[in-house]
């Protein structure tokens, strides 16, 4: 994870010598190992890659709508949060409004009016909608974590990221990504406690794994979890 998640799978290639990275548009970021190789070293070798690793992201991302038809745009009809452990239930309604809100009509129910016929102002004001969510609690989250943990950070950010599910800085601010909403609650609580490690060692060091290990002692399997979890974003929040 390093000061970045990356979405990643492992390929074992009995012909290979050496550890390869691969970024493609059907598989993302694979990592191909020979056989035998120790997995554990594969997240620090992801911190010293990570430039090439973005921008060929980036690149495969910008390629990708040259070769994959955009779904078609459909308003949720309920979002899930198993984060939080929420479910919304959602209402769209059409009105002379030339943008598009999103409104808690009571627990449990949202309220998407305006233009609902423009899908980007939909979209917009369901990424406001989330990012609300996230601050509303993930924030307060990392913050019960840090005291309970002894860790302390300078600032928090939350931002909606196609790439990695959170980061810490040298200057100790922490961003997490809003789409971990979407998570199980463990899988968030291992990222937040793997970010806030980051802020005893700046690395992935063994003492880093052994203060994981400490704080969060399922953390190698939650970390494949984090892998899967991109399928979990629906494509109206990406």
């Amino acid at each position: 994870m390093g000061e970045e998640l990356f979405n990643y799978r492992v390929r074992v290639s009995p012909r290979s010598r050496n550890v390869r990275l691969k970024v493609t548009l059907q598989h993302g970021l694979e990592v191909v190992v020979p056989r035998g190789y120790d997995e554990g070293k594969i997240p620090s070798l992801l911190k010293r890659k990570k430039q090439w690793i973005n921008s060929a992201l980036e690149r495969a991302e910008s390629y990708r709508k040259f070769f994959e038809p955009e779904p078609a745009w459909r308003m949720p009809i309920h979002i899930n949060l198993p984060a939080i452990g929420a479910i919304w239930h959602v209402t769209a309604r059409q009105t002379d409004l030339s943008w598009v809100a999103v409104r808690k009509i009571y627990e449990g129910q949202l309220l998407v009016f305006g233009a609902i016929d423009n899908e980007q102002a939909c979209r917009a004001a369901l990424a406001r909608w989330l990012q609300r969510q996230a601050h509303e609690n993930l924030v307060p989250r990392l913050k019960e974590i840090s005291a309970r943990l002894g860790f302390k950070f300078r600032r928090t950010y939350i931002k909606r990221e196609r790439t990695r599910w959170a980061s810490c800085s040298r200057h100790k601010a922490i961003t997490l990504n809003a789409k971990l909403l979407f998570l199980q609650p463990e899988l968030v609580r291992y990222v937040m406690v793997h970010e806030l490690c980051h802020l005893a060692e700046m690395n992935h060091s063994k003492r880093f794994w052994a203060l994981v290990q400490r704080s969060h002692t399922d953390y190698h399997v939650h970390d494949k979890g984090l892998r899967e979890g991109w399928k979990r974003v629906p494509s109206w929040a990406n």
